[in-house]
């Protein structure tokens, strides 16, 4: 599996907890200088309470320009 940063993939929880998620989404991101890279890990309820504040929250969200979305 290619890991793309920005790109939301599905990982099965190992070594689960009782009680915890089966599974997480996961995403890599990276500062906006390009520097430390990470992985995070979010529940599907945690991604749906995210879209819906940026449904919300529309005057908030970023934005990419001509030529981040060519490179991109």
């Amino acid at each position: 599996m290619k890991i793309v940063k920005g790109r939301l993939i599905s990982v099965d929880n190992k070594n689960r907890k009782f009680g915890s998620a089966k599974n997480y989404i996961s995403i890599q991101v990276e500062d906006s200088n390009g520097r430390n890279e990470r992985c995070l890990l979010f529940t599907k309820a945690e991604i749906a309470r995210a879209e819906e504040r940026a449904e919300k929250n529309i005057e908030d969200l970023t934005k990419k320009n001509f030529f981040t979305k060519l490179f991109d």
